[in-house]
Parts: structure tokens; C-alpha cells; sequence
């Protein structure tokens, strides 16, 4: 790894260390507090469209100035939304508060580190180096994620607040350290071009990976109400699903460099059966399914983002992230608006969000008949 990689390296671990301290435990945090899964799956509604709304706003902003002032409202919106969950009051407006300043806190955050993954990535070798970046950020999750179940489940709410925010603050500093460029693009957004040129399978492929973080959303709160709730339950199954990854990420991601084969649609069928499993077992096995889950999980992720790096080079990048960010953001407002206003439980809320992910593979194949 360069320099650069290097100083990214260490940006990634404590903002991604500081981010899963509690950013996975929030709907649990919200349900314990009172709030019915209804109200929890609007509150993720609000967030995924007002990210839609914010999202080209953030990326002017970062054509006029650059990602570290993404990086900074990011790093405030973080800031008022662990505030605000440590006084939570039982109405809509805090629903929508909380809501908004997720969205700003994850919009602020994810367009510039996409930027600065583009930046420090190496052209001739994309899935190695960012298999590289992905073992840092998992190695942040694993330790994370369990550590913040412990203090919330011994200690307070409020400490964790206090650890999650100064560390986040901290993760600025080697960011601030990275030695490029910033480059200046006067041309106006032109997404419906990008769009145009853009081949309709790899935005299906897109859009349906993003309903994963729909189900992502959705398991801690199945796990905490089904398997036992305490947030250490979550965290233990966190642990082991990301302890899995980190062999495999580098020598998945070599394999893909060496390799013609995108293997997406292999990932997304494994992906989706791996989750059906994870619903649907206890005890023991569900540690197991929850190990190979992370090397499916990973699969697909490893798929999709050397998909999407290796498109972004071949496009205007700022019109090419525009078009990411509205796919991803429809993707799952339609999805979270669907689940909001249906009657399901929260087995057949992630079934349901599955299905869609699983038809990402129908509309990448209908795609290719109709080219033949």
C-alpha cells in the first residue's frame, strides 16, 4: 500500500470503528425506547428519502469546494443524531429529526469515501486494493460491533455517545493528511446522459444490492425480538459473520482482478439463501449460518464495487456518483415506503426485501436476452 492508501487505511478503521459502535443498534435502541416496529421502519423511510433529496445538493458541493467538506457535514450530522439519541421523545418529530440528520450524517459520509476510493484505489488492480481497504473497514466492524452490545448492555447509552463521536472526530485527521489533488469539474451534472450510457443491467445489479441494507436494517431488530434480546446477542452474531471475511475478501478480491467472470449472480442467489437460513435457525447454527453469510455477503459486495470502479472510470465521475446515489436511494424509499404500508412481520418484511435483491438476477438476464 502507498501512502495514501495508508493514511485512507487508518481513516476508514476509526470512522468505520466509531460508526458501528452504534449505528447498527439504532433500531433496537428505538424499539427498546417504545417505538413499534412501524414507527422504526418510517423513521428508515424518512432517512432513505430525504438522502435522495440531499444527495445532489452534496454532490455540487463537492464539485464546487471538495469531499472534505462532505466529510465535515458528515461528521456533524453524526454528531446531533447520537445527541439526540441519548433524549429520545415518543412523537413524529423526533422520528423525522433523527431521520434527517442519518440521512445528512450518511450522505455526507459515503459520497465523500466513495470519492477518496476512487482517489487511492489503483487502476490496474481494483478488487486487490480495494479488498485491501474492505479487511481494514471489517476489521473496524468486528471489534466494533460487539464492543458497543457490551456497553450498552453494562454500561450506559451515553458513554458510548461520548466514545462513538470522539473517535469519529478524530478519524478526520489522517483524512486531512492525504496528498492529491483536488480536481475542478466545471461541466453542469448530466445524469440523464450517464444514465443513457450506462448499461441497464449493472443499475438493476445497483439498485438491488442496495436492498441489502434494508435487510441489514431489519436483522438486528429480528434477532433482539426473536433470539434473545440483549444487544450483546446482536453483537456476537456481528462478530462472527465479519470474522469470516477478511481471508476471504483478499484472495476473492485477486481472484476477480485474474478472472472475466463478474460472478454477481452467483453472489446474489447465495446471498439471498443464506438469509432465508439465517431467519430461520437458532442456537448454534444460527452462529454457523452467520459465519458463511459473511463470505457470501462479502462475495457480492466484492462484485458490485469492483463493478461500479471499474464503470466509474469510464464516466464523468460526479455525474457517474450522482446516478449511484439516485439508484440506491429509490431502491430502497420504494422498498421501505412498500414496508411501511404493508401489514408483514418482520420475517416477511425481509422475504419480501429478498425477493426484490433475488430479481436483480431476472432483469440482468432479460437484459442480455434482449441484446442477443
Amino acid at each position: 500500500m502507498n501512502s495514501n492508501q495508508k493514511k485512507f487505511g487508518i481513516y476508514i478503521f476509526l470512522s468505520t470503528f466509531s460508526r458501528n459502535l452504534i449505528e447498527v443498534f439504532i433500531p433496537v435502541i428505538l424499539y427498546k425506547n417504545g417505538f413499534p416496529i412501524k414507527e422504526i421502519i418510517f423513521y428508515y423511510l424518512i432517512a432513505n428519502i430525504f438522502s435522495l433529496i440531499i444527495c445532489y445538493p452534496f454532490i455540487q458541493l463537492s464539485k464546487k469546494f471538495n469531499n472534505r467538506i462532505l466529510s465535515f457535514i458528515g461528521i456533524i450530522g453524526f454528531v446531533v443524531l447520537q445527541i439526540l439519541l441519548n433524549f429520545i421523545s415518543h412523537n413524529k418529530i423526533y422520528l423525522l429529526s433523527i431521520a434527517i440528520f442519518f440521512a445528512i450524517y450518511r450522505r455526507g459520509y459515503w459520497i465523500a469515501r466513495r470519492y477518496y476510493n476512487l482517489k487511492v484505489i489503483k487502476k490496474e488492480k481494483i478488487s486487490t486494493t480495494y479488498s485491501l481497504i474492505s479487511i481494514i473497514n471489517q476489521i473496524g466492524v468486528i471489534v466494533s460491533s460487539y464492543c458497543g452490545s457490551v456497553i450498552l448492555d453494562y454500561i450506559n447509552l451515553n458513554v458510548l455517545t461520548i466514545i462513538a463521536i470522539l473517535l469519529f472526530l478524530i478519524s478526520i485527521i489522517p483524512l486531512n493528511m492525504l496528498k492529491f489533488k483536488h480536481e475542478k469539474n466545471n461541466e453542469p451534472l448530466d445524469i440523464k446522459a450517464t444514465f443513457k450510457q450506462i448499461p441497464k443491467t449493472d443499475i438493476y445489479l445497483f439498485g438491488s444490492y442496495e436492498l441489502l441494507n434494508v435487510v441489514k436494517f431489519l436483522i438486528p431488530l429480528y434477532l433482539f425480538i426473536y433470539v434473545k434480546n440483549t444487544y450483546q446477542t446482536i453483537g456476537i452474531v456481528n462478530l462472527i459473520t465479519n470474522l469470516s471475511l477478511i481471508l476471504f475478501t483478499y484472495l476473492f478480491g485477486k481472484k476477480l482482478d485474474n478472472s472475466k467472470n463478474t460472478y454477481i449472480k452467483l453472489a446474489i442467489i447465495l446471498v439471498t439463501i443464506i438469509y432465508i437460513f439465517k431467519i430461520n435457525t437458532f442456537g448454534y447454527i444460527l452462529l454457523i449460518v452467520s459465519f458463511i453469510e459473511g463470505i457470501f455477503v462479502k462475495m457480492y459486495e466484492l462484485c458490485i464495487n469492483n463493478a461500479f470502479y471499474k464503470l466509474s472510470k469510464e464516466f464523468e465521475y460526479n455525474s457517474y456518483n450522482l446516478m449511484y446515489e439516485v439508484v440506491q436511494n429509490s431502491f430502497r424509499s420504494i422498498i421501505t415506503f412498500i414496508l411501511f404500508l404493508s401489514s408483514f412481520n418482520l420475517k416477511n418484511m425481509i422475504y419480501f426485501t429478498l425477493c426484490f435483491i433475488a430479481f436483480g438476477i431476472f432483469l440482468n438476464f432479460k437484459q442480455h436476452e434482449n441484446e442477443i
